[in-house]
């Protein structure tokens, strides 16, 4: 049973963004494919199939991605970036999967239940405030600790950065803090990180090994080459005229001041289309805008088509290129006056069809 909506993901264009990012960190520094959140909701399976034998590491959010991972790649290193529970340590260390630690209270209650060797990274709190070691003498007493213990090895030490280009200044501040840390370290084969998908492209903020999601899956304006890898499109399943005067929608927040042709979307907030572009943003058609007019509801939206002959079954593009005109997620982000992370992040592709673009 197919939907009128598609969700296509261009696994050729990711391959590509990821060896665009390999030639140009150099082979001294590694690859960390940031997939959690479903791979930003590009689907983690897809993404981390596409970049096994690219990505030297995949990052991710928790042990059930981690896990999800391994049960089809069994090889490639896993980072969990945030906290895991002290009941799940056989679990991580059993499946090779690397961990986070942030203070010596999280380092102390690791002691008292591994009993496997495990690889840790440390992460240093150099102003993002959310986790991390912020002082340096506790950072040194860790040092201590691992170095002292059979079971834990010192893998890495990564920091993360608050801005991007928004600003630069506050990326080199924590940049140098996170420097003092890294002189206390003696263990030889460390790796160190702090480069988000910003930083990636600076080279000075590369260190051992970047950590790319929103530049891996081609979101940001770079100079790499890389392009966006998912596209939404849907199509036109209804056509009515309205007259002067008619409301359109849910709460009557659009009134004709003429008569218009309407055209009906089959997507809407359950699909992960914000609500709030409501009478605020367009979709395209032929390389041309059309506006949304009235709420924009759970399953689907209508949109002005007045003056067009379009039929029911007519292309439309929600995300992406037509034409020669393009839709980007920082587009709607700046209609709704949010994070293009956020917006990508919500797309419900399960009530679409999946497809995988591999040309």
């Amino acid at each position: 049973m197919k939907s009128f909506n598609n969700y296509i993901v261009n696994t050729c264009q990711l391959i590509e963004n990821a060896k665009n990012i390999k030639n140009a960190i150099g082979n001294k520094c590694k690859l960390c494919a940031v997939v959690k959140a479903n791979a930003y909701g590009l689907g983690l399976e897809s993404a981390c199939k596409s970049l096994k034998g690219i990505a030297d590491f995949f990052a991710c959010a928790c042990l059930k991605e981690a896990l999800s991972i391994r049960v089809f790649d069994k090889e490639t290193p896993i980072l969990i970036l945030g906290h895991i529970s002290s009941e799940d340590v056989d679990i991580v260390a059993d499946n090779n999967i690397s961990i986070s630690i942030g203070n010596l209270t999280q380092l102390h209650e690791l002691i008292r239940t591994v009993k496997k060797r495990i690889n840790i990274h440390l992460q240093v709190n150099t102003g993002l405030n959310r986790y991390g070691f912020r002082s340096i003498n506790e950072f040194v007493k860790a040092l201590d600790v691992i170095e002292n213990n059979k079971y834990i090895n010192l893998e890495g030490v990564y920091t993360h950065f608050a801005t991007k280009e928004n600003d630069v200044m506050f990326v080199n501040k924590q940049f140098l803090r996170f420097l003092q840390f890294k002189k206390k370290v003696a263990k030889k084969d460390v790796i160190f990180h702090s480069a988000n998908s910003y930083a990636t492209t600076i080279d000075k903020y590369r260190l051992d090994m970047v950590r790319a999601g929103y530049l891996l899956y081609g979101y940001m304006d770079n100079k790499f080459g890389n392009k966006p890898v998912v596209s939404i499109t849907s199509q036109i399943v209804n056509i009515l005229d309205v007259k002067r005067g008619d409301t359109i929608g849910y709460d009557r927040t659009f009134k004709a001041n003429k008569s218009m042709k309407i055209a009906v979307i089959p997507v809407g907030y359950a699909d992960g289309y914000n609500r709030r572009l409501s009478n605020k943003f367009y979709v395209l058609i032929s390389g041309k805008k059309y506006r949304i007019v009235g709420m924009i509801c759970m399953d689907v939206f209508m949109i002005d088509i007045t003056g067009c002959d379009f039929k029911v079954g007519q292309k439309v593009t929600l995300l992406g290129e037509n034409g020669g005109d393009k839709i980007k997620l920082s587009d709607m982000a700046s209609v709704v006056d949010t994070s293009p992370y956020e917006i990508i992040c919500n797309f419900n592709y399960k009530r679409m069809n999946y497809i995988q673009k591999n040309k």
